[in-house]
């Protein structure tokens, strides 16, 4: 729904009646307004931002993990909306939504399965890094990795390919060109390919 009051609306073409037979509109609004998912008591000085919703956070990630693991990923980047005061809340003109909690995960290419993902709390984190991290159970198993030219570079490329993982993606020309296909390339026809010599 649009609006969390609509569960609870008597309106025929939009009710819902699993939601007010289970509690009032009231209670839910009080017991959401004080939904907490961490002990205040136990917080540590450098736990990081996510620290109040780390448990839930942590569960699903584990879950996601352990359900399902496909062999065809790709990692990318997701926007959940935010408007509030936040100190990790992120911003992109170049996005629908605009302002929110930028979110990296990593996906099945085929169904769009979610693997692994990380929330970005303003942390200085190198690309490589990130990506890395969010394919850390995936390395070494010859799994086939789809990117876009923002998750890439030849030494990304190259690092996971020494872990047994195939790499298609395309290459921003300011993050370098791979070696062997650098002039050929450049006189490629379209549907051609080129193919490195092994070393």
């Amino acid at each position: 729904m649009d609006n969390i009051r609509d569960y609870w609306s008597t309106d025929p073409t939009i009710s819902m009646p699993i939601f007010p037979h289970s509690m009032s509109r009231n209670r839910f609004e009080s017991i959401w307004q004080a939904w907490h998912f961490s002990d205040n008591s136990q917080h540590i000085q450098d736990s990081g931002w996510l620290f109040k919703i780390w448990p839930i956070y942590e569960y699903f990630v584990q879950k996601f993990r352990s359900v399902y693991s496909p062999k065809q990923l790709s990692p990318d980047e997701a926007m959940i909306p935010w408007q509030g005061h936040l100190k990790f809340r992120t911003y992109n003109p170049e996005k629908i939504t605009k302002y929110g909690v930028l979110v990296r995960v990593v996906y099945e290419a085929v169904s769009g399965y979610i693997c692994n993902m990380e929330i970005y709390s303003a942390e200085e984190k190198k690309l490589e890094d990130t990506v890395s991290s969010l394919l850390d159970r995936n390395l070494g198993q010859n799994h086939h990795i789809y990117r876009d030219n923002f998750y890439n570079s030849v030494r990304l490329a190259q690092t996971l390919l020494d872990r047994n993982m195939r790499v298609c993606c395309t290459m921003r020309a300011n993050r370098g060109i791979p070696h062997d296909p650098e002039g050929e390339g450049k006189r490629l026809k379209k549907g051609a390919v080129s193919v490195p010599e092994e070393r």
